[in-house]
């Protein structure tokens, strides 16, 4: 236990890290998720605070700041804010950089929030759990085709042009809004290349409204 406690923090960031970057394909959505991951948050807190003098690694919050914003969706991201303002707080006076970091990140936090509010915004949208390229789809340009394959157009921003996208999708657990957990692989391809692909295999569109899905 004492030396889990040693390493919590360390071991925490690789989860983190697995989840959000090496399992990138791997989405998580839905009421349960979002219920877990606030359980997550608090308890995360929680044994910080309680086991701050025992836990060791405590500048990895350098690691949360530079990958928060390149987080599944804004759960993951409150997750990661959530590391970097406690370990700011339990490691300031053991730490010198981390000392001399949550200055400026206090500084930064207090004088760019609502630039920030909007940047996270654009990237997450307003849906907690939603992943953040499924917000970029169009769905007026979006089909699922046989052998469970998915073929869509999306952007990644309002100053960036169609995107395409033709991989595999599985759906591997879908209970309504309460979880849903599916495989959407998402590959670079040419407008040429998707529109091919679309006549000459059997989709259907997912959806008919203009706008993001």
């Amino acid at each position: 236990m004492t030396k889990f406690l040693d390493y919590y923090a360390l071991i925490i960031l690789i989860l983190f890290i697995i989840y959000n970057f090496i399992l990138d394909e791997l989405l998580i959505m839905g009421l349960l998720y979002k219920t877990i991951m606030i359980l997550i948050i608090i308890v995360n807190m929680i044994i910080l605070i309680i086991f701050r003098k025992k836990i060791k690694y405590k500048n990895i919050l350098i690691i949360y700041c530079l990958t928060s914003l390149f987080t599944k969706n804004i759960m993951q991201y409150l997750f990661a804010f959530s590391n970097i303002i406690i370990l700011c707080i339990i490691g300031f006076k053991e730490n010198k950089i981390i000392k001399t970091f949550s200055i400026f990140y206090g500084i930064f936090i207090a004088f760019c929030w609502l630039p920030l509010l909007f940047a996270l915004f654009i990237l997450f949208g307003i849906n907690l759990d939603e992943d953040k390229n499924i917000n970029h789809i169009y769905s007026d340009m979006h089909y699922y085709c046989d052998n469970n394959y998915e073929a869509y157009a999306y952007s990644t921003g309002f100053m960036d042009g169609f995107s395409y996208s033709i991989g595999k999708y599985y759906d591997i657990l879908i209970i309504n809004d309460i979880i849903n957990i599916v495989y959407r692989e998402r590959n670079e391809n040419t407008l040429e290349e998707y529109t091919d692909f679309i006549e000459n295999n059997n989709c259907k569109l997912v959806g008919v409204d203009n706008g993001f899905k």
